[in-house]
């Protein structure tokens, strides 16, 4: 699968592991994550061509709940270079197994599996993530949020219903993830569900959520 090409249902993906600012476990910025930030923009602004470091700014983005700006790195990393999903794979899979406790290695590990067609795979290391994580870490609801919109793709329908509702219970108040129980019930033909919930999914966005 190439970025350029992402679905709309993994456009959907991305929003859900980045938007994750809510009422319960409010997803804030801190002065670490910002100064990261700062850091790969700089490494961006150093090498503009490199697509390499705007996948890594795209990925940073994405646990920082900065929606668009993630996108339009991800859509760049493609312009750039359009075998660099293939390429990333190599690299991410060597420094994961090199770094097995750094969570956000295994974040991007994630991303470049799905976008190399490699389903099951994202599934499993995000399911890694979910372990390394203690119980309610906000890490957790991207990680499950993810993992539930992938197995929507594959056609467990069911599993993925499960996984939103895991990403729910740690925190109800993401709008995000009610679009994405909402489409889970409409493949289900579960009428009702997908309207409450896609009602709830409207309310929280326009709370900000």
């Amino acid at each position: 699968m190439s970025i350029k090409k992402f679905s709309f249902s993994a456009a959907c993906a991305l929003a859900v592991c980045l938007a994750i600012s809510s009422g319960a476990l409010a997803y804030t910025i801190t002065k670490e994550l910002q100064n990261e930030i700062n850091v790969k923009l700089a490494s961006v602004e150093a090498a503009p061509d490199e697509p390499h470091s705007h996948f890594d700014l795209a990925i940073t983005y994405s646990y920082t709940n900065h929606v668009q700006e993630g996108w339009d790195e991800l859509k760049i990393v493609h312009d750039l270079d359009k075998n660099y999903a293939k390429e990333a794979l190599v690299m991410y899979s060597q420094l994961a197994k090199d770094n097995p406790n750094d969570w956000k290695l295994r974040f991007r590990l994630a991303f470049i599996l799905y976008f190399n067609d490699k389903k099951a795979e994202a599934i499993e290391e995000m399911k890694r993530i979910v372990d390394m994580d203690p119980k309610g870490d906000p890490k957790r609801i991207w990680a499950y949020g993810y993992i539930g919109l992938i197995y929507g793709e594959i056609d467990n329908t069911d599993e993925g219903i499960r996984y939103i509702k895991k990403a729910l219970k740690i925190d109800s108040n993401v709008a995000a993830l009610h679009m994405l129980l909402a489409s889970g019930y409409q493949k289900k033909g579960d009428n009702w569900g997908t309207f409450w919930e896609g009602v709830e999914a409207l309310r929280l966005k326009a709370l900000g959520y």
